[in-house]
């Protein structure tokens, strides 16, 4: 058995894709929307068209709001006082055997060299033993759902699952990050240290306080990395100490370049298709008929120009839920879902819708096209019931996104920030989470 666990972690580790090649998510599809190269990846990936709405998140503890829970992120203290649970669809009405397994990774989500032992408590191999067909559904679903097991060790981890009895037959990849708060993250967001950008950027200034740590050689074995809004795909890292102070066991960082800088964003745009029955907020008009559901949006402007406008969302995710039937999980429909944004063509990039509805990737599935008898861009997303956000990007050629052009930047947009601080311990085979702190900047809570 010891033998056959190590084959098969060699096999996925020698498979895994490059870090570096991770976030344009550009494997190639066949036809039935299947990639047909299934190398596992290490960020948030689904390897088949047919897999939809895939959620990783807290359970809601005792007395929490349920929507609260939905959009908070898959990050959890080591004593784990609640389960996290994912989620997703299969397009049919035929069960399937799933399984799972967990990795851990280093800071830079390449697989760390742990043993599952290590990490786990168990054999790295779980079922999903609770799917449940859709319910009153046009379009027929099969909705999956696993209590993710708690792990005996901080860091990253991907949840991988995949089809019974072939453990590179993989569905869809998962992050989530586990932290063990060693030292002491002293955090807080103030305008930038940039002059042209005081009005558009956030800065994150922070230090690291471990009194009751002794880290080695921490200018190379403590790595840092800032995210927004609790995205991966937009993170800083590589930031290194500008002063450690061993007397009073401080780490500084005190950049000046721009490097601790966000582009402060706008807030998200927002539709809701929780009702079929009346017209949601920005739903122009829907087509329903017996056998699909179309929900035309209203039309949007670019807001570059616009001031900021002081609004509440999501920062860019969803909540799945049904009026009708108050069942969200296996009530509600999927509908093609059309997106028209009023523009002058770009010529020299694509146009994207882009959010947690998109997975925060780009692809031919998120295009826009350009109509330019109407001058307008339009798009088409089938997507569950639901209460969405998203925004509009170009995608520039390199790849790059730029979403300052349709919508905005200002220094006043309520945003999530996470300063999460790794290690490695001389001899280590792995990266932990020593440190993390979650700060909220204009927040209307």
């Amino acid at each position: 058995m010891m033998r056959f666990s190590w084959l098969a972690f060699l096999l996925i580790t020698l498979s895994c894709v490059p870090i570096s090649q991770q976030a344009g998510g550009s494997a190639t599809a066949d036809a039935n929307g299947v990639y047909v190269d299934k190398r596992m990846r290490t960020d948030d990936f689904v390897y088949e068209n047919n897999i939809r709405t895939v959620l990783l998140y807290p359970r809601a503890a005792g007395g929490q709001d349920a929507v609260a829970a939905v959009l908070a992120p898959p990050v959890l203290p080591l004593d784990q006082p609640v389960p996290l649970l994912l989620e997703f669809d299969e397009l049919g009405n035929a069960f399937k055997n799933y399984r799972a397994k967990i990795f851990h990774c280093n800071a830079d989500w390449s697989l760390s060299q742990l043993n599952d032992m290590d990490f786990l408590m168990t054999f790295n191999d779980f079922l999903l033993n609770q799917p449940n067909l859709s319910l009153n559904t046009k379009v027929p679903y099969v909705h999956y759902t696993m209590e993710v097991p708690r792990v005996k060790l901080s860091g990253n981890y991907v949840v991988m699952v995949y089809r019974e009895g072939n453990v590179k037959d993989i569905l869809l990849t998962k992050r989530f990050v586990i932290f063990d708060n060693q030292v002491n993250v002293v955090a807080r967001i103030a305008p930038s240290s940039g002059i042209s950008e005081r009005n558009t950027n956030q800065q994150i200034e922070f230090s690291i306080v471990h009194p009751d740590v002794n880290l080695i050689n921490p200018r190379e074995n403590v790595r840092i990395v800032l995210r927004q809004n609790y995205l991966w795909e937009t993170a800083i890292t590589g930031l290194r100490p500008t002063a450690i102070w061993e007397d009073r066991r401080l780490l500084e960082y005190q950049h000046f370049g721009l490097e601790n800088n966000f582009p402060g964003g706008n807030e998200f745009r927002f539709f809701d298709i929780r009702s079929i029955r009346f017209l949601g907020q920005n739903v122009r008009h829907m087509d329903i008929t017996s056998d699909s559901n179309r929900v035309y949006l209203l039309p949007d402007q670019p807001r570059t120009r616009e001031a900021y406008a002081q609004t509440i969302d999501f920062n860019g995710r969803y909540v799945i839920a049904n009026y009708e039937q108050g069942s969200g999980a296996i009530e509600a429909d999927y509908a093609d879902v059309f997106f028209t944004l009023v523009a002058p063509q770009q010529p020299n990039g694509r146009v994207h819708v882009w959010g947690a509805l998109t997975d925060w990737k780009v692809s031919d599935q998120t295009l826009m096209r350009y109509n330019a008898a109407e001058g307008v861009y339009q798009g088409q997303l089938a997507l569950k019931q639901g209460y969405y956000n998203f925004q509009y990007v170009l995608e520039e050629p390199g790849g790059r996104l730029n979403r300052a052009i349709f919508e905005g930047n200002h220094f006043q947009t309520e945003n999530h920030y996470e300063v999460i601080a790794y290690y490695r311990p001389p001899g280590a085979r792995g990266d932990l989470v020593i440190g993390y702190a979650l700060l909220r900047h204009n927040s209307r809570n």
